[in-house]
């Protein structure tokens, strides 16, 4: 968010802004200059749907009020990168932690569209194999690893990040 503009962009790096108005909602709440790293996820019935749910709206030129029934969209947030114009790459992932949690306590109860991403602490790796097995029962492809000390990344992350899928 910008001098009170939303941006949405792809991971592509294409405006995606108009496809998605319920992230309207978030300016004025969230403070200017602020940018994270979210997904958007179909969640149909309150619940996160499947990528076909999400498909719907991705070719779409217009929204319609039933599509946007049809098929809600909410923004899950993993991380921060700005917070009121200060760019917060270079902090360590828990300090970013931090600001994000914040930033969630001042939406949370004025914008249904915006929901945090679980943090999980495990401190071994079986710990991980087992949480990577209940991907599916959460509704994801896998886990992403991230080093406590670890700034933010941009590109294909090696040694302090790690995306560890599981199976098709």
């Amino acid at each position: 968010i910008r001098e009170n503009e939303i941006y949405v962009w792809s991971r592509g790096e294409e405006l995606v802004t108009d496809k998605y108005p319920e992230f309207k909602s978030l300016v004025g709440i969230v403070p200017n200059g602020t940018v994270i790293d979210a997904e958007i996820l179909a969640f149909p019935e309150g619940e996160i749907g499947t990528f076909n749910d999400l498909q719907a709206r991705i070719g779409r030129k217009t929204v319609s009020a039933s599509l946007l029934q049809k098929a809600p969209v909410i923004l899950k947030a993993y991380d921060i990168l700005e917070w009121e114009g200060e760019d917060i790459r270079r902090l360590q992932y828990e300090e970013r932690r931090i600001f994000l949690e914040k930033l969630y306590e001042l939406v949370r109860d004025k914008a249904t569209c915006f929901q945090l991403s679980e943090r999980v602490l495990l401190h071994s790796w079986e710990d991980v194999t087992a949480e990577r097995m209940r991907a599916r029962e959460m509704k994801s492809e896998g886990l992403m690893l991230k080093r406590n000390n670890s700034p933010y990344l941009v590109g294909r992350k090696k040694g302090d990040w790690w995306k560890w899928k599981i199976e098709p």
